[in-house]
C-alpha cells in the first residue's frame, strides 16, 4: 500500500441568526427550561451519487482549485487599497506552527490564509448562490448592477470555471469577504475511508439574517437551516446523517446561545491558531470510536495508520485518562467524551445527546 495523500479543500460553517428563535425546551411536569441557540447552521445534503459521503448533511464547502490562489487575485485586492503587507498583517496570524495547509502554499507568491478563503467563499456560492462579496471602496461606481437573475448565471458559470469568480470580482467591483471568515479548524479524512480523502481547512461565517439559498438539485439535493441541538436530534433519530467533523463541531457551538457571543468568541479565538486533526477509527466492545488528538489512546506521531487500540473501551472507564473521542454504537447513536482543555481556545464539545435522553427521561416523569 502506497502513502496516503489527501486533496485540500475549504469549508465554509454558516450560521445565521434565527429572529424566531430562543425557543424553550420545556418537560410536562417540571418546567425545566433550556434556551435553544438564536442562530441556525446551513447543512447540504449531499446526493445520493457523491463520491464523498452519498446522502450526508455537510457544511459548504469542496476542494480548492488552482484559480484561489492566482497572484491576479492580490493584484484586484491592491487596486482597491488591500496590498500583500495590509492583507498579511489581518490574516496571517502566526509565522510558526503553522498548520501545512497555510506552511506549504499551492503558490510561492500567494497568502494561503487568503486563498484557502477565497476558495471557501468560492465553493459556497457554487453549492447555494449565496455570495459572501462586499463593495470595494473605490471612487466612483460601477454601471453593472448584479442582479438576482445574473447571480444564478454567474454561479452556473463559476461551477464550470472556477477562475469565472475573479472575473465577476473585477467586473462588479466586488472583493471576496475574506473579513467575515473566521479561522475555526483543520480535519483530514481518516487513512480508513476510502480512495477519496481530503485535507480540509474549516471556516466560520456569522451573518444577521438567513440568506435565500439556490442549489442545483444534483449534487446538492437540500438545504436544512437548523440551530446545533436539533441537528444533532435530527441524526439520532435518523433523519439525517452527519459525518463526525459535523457531530464534534456542531457539539461545540452548541456551548455558545448568542449570535453576540459566538461572534466574539471566534474572532477572540482566531488568534490562538488551529491545530489539524486526523481521527483515527477503532474498534470498541460497544461499537466503535473516532479517537482525536489529545486522547490518551492518540497514536504517537508517525503512528497514525495503528488501528487496533487496546483498552478502548475500559479506558473510557477511568476518570484519570485524557478523552477525546465519539464513542459509537451505531452509525446514529454516539456519545462525544472530552475531559481535554484545547490549546487553541475551543470550547469542549456539549455532549448533547445524553442532555436528550435526560430530557426524554423527564418528560416521562
Amino acid at each position: 500500500m502506497g502513502p496516503v495523500s489527501w486533496k485540500n479543500a475549504s469549508t465554509l460553517i454558516v450560521l445565521a441568526r434565527n429572529r424566531l428563535s430562543q425557543a424553550v425546551i420545556s418537560t410536562k411536569t417540571n418546567d425545566v427550561q433550556r434556551l435553544l441557540p438564536d442562530y441556525n447552521c446551513m447543512l447540504l445534503k449531499r446526493s445520493s451519487q457523491s463520491k464523498f459521503f452519498a446522502n450526508a448533511f455537510v457544511f459548504p464547502g469542496g476542494a480548492t482549485e488552482v484559480a484561489d490562489f492566482s497572484p491576479s487575485w492580490l493584484d484586484h485586492f491592491n487596486e482597491h487599497g488591500f496590498n500583500r503587507e495590509k492583507l498579511a498583517s489581518q490574516f496571517v496570524l502566526s509565522q510558526r506552527d503553522k498548520v501545512p495547509l497555510y506552511a506549504d502554499p499551492p503558490n510561492p507568491d500567494c497568502i494561503p490564509e487568503v486563498g484557502y478563503r477565497i476558495s471557501a467563499i468560492r465553493e459556497t456560492f457554487e453549492e447555494t448562490g449565496v455570495l459572501f462579496c462586499k463593495p470595494a471602496e473605490i471612487h466612483g461606481q460601477s454601471n453593472n448592477i448584479l442582479k438576482a437573475d445574473d447571480l444564478i448565471e454567474w454561479q452556473k458559470r463559476i461551477h464550470h470555471n472556477p477562475e469565472e469568480f475573479l472575473i465577476l470580482c473585477k467586473k462588479y467591483f466586488l472583493l471576496p469577504d475574506l473579513w467575515s471568515l473566521y479561522e475555526w479548524s483543520n480535519w483530514l479524512t481518516p487513512t480508513n475511508m476510502g480512495p477519496k480523502r481530503y485535507d480540509t481547512m474549516f471556516y466560520v461565517c456569522v451573518v444577521d439574517n438567513i440568506p435565500d439559498v439556490r442549489i442545483d438539485g444534483k449534487e446538492i439535493t437540500q438545504v436544512l437551516w437548523t440551530d446545533p441541538y436539533n441537528a444533532i436530534l435530527k441524526h439520532v433519530q435518523g433523519h439525517i446523517w452527519l459525518a463526525p467533523p459535523q457531530l464534534y463541531e456542531l457539539c461545540r457551538f452548541a456551548q455558545i446561545n448568542t449570535v453576540e457571543d459566538l461572534k466574539m468568541f471566534c474572532k477572540e479565538r482566531q488568534q490562538k491558531g488551529i491545530e489539524r486533526w486526523l481521527p483515527i477509527r477503532s474498534q470498541s466492545e460497544e461499537g466503535y470510536m473516532t479517537i482525536l488528538p489529545g486522547d490518551s489512546l492518540y497514536p504517537v506521531p508517525n503512528d497514525t495508520n495503528a488501528l487496533n487500540i487496546e483498552d478502548g473501551e475500559s479506558s473510557t472507564k477511568n476518570a484519570q485518562v485524557l478523552k477525546n473521542r465519539i464513542c459509537f454504537t451505531s452509525p446514529n447513536l454516539f456519545r462525544i467524551v472530552c475531559n481535554v482543555i484545547d490549546p487553541h481556545g475551543h470550547k469542549q464539545p456539549k455532549n448533547l445527546v445524553d442532555e436528550m435522553t435526560e430530557n426524554m427521561r423527564l418528560s416521562k416523569m
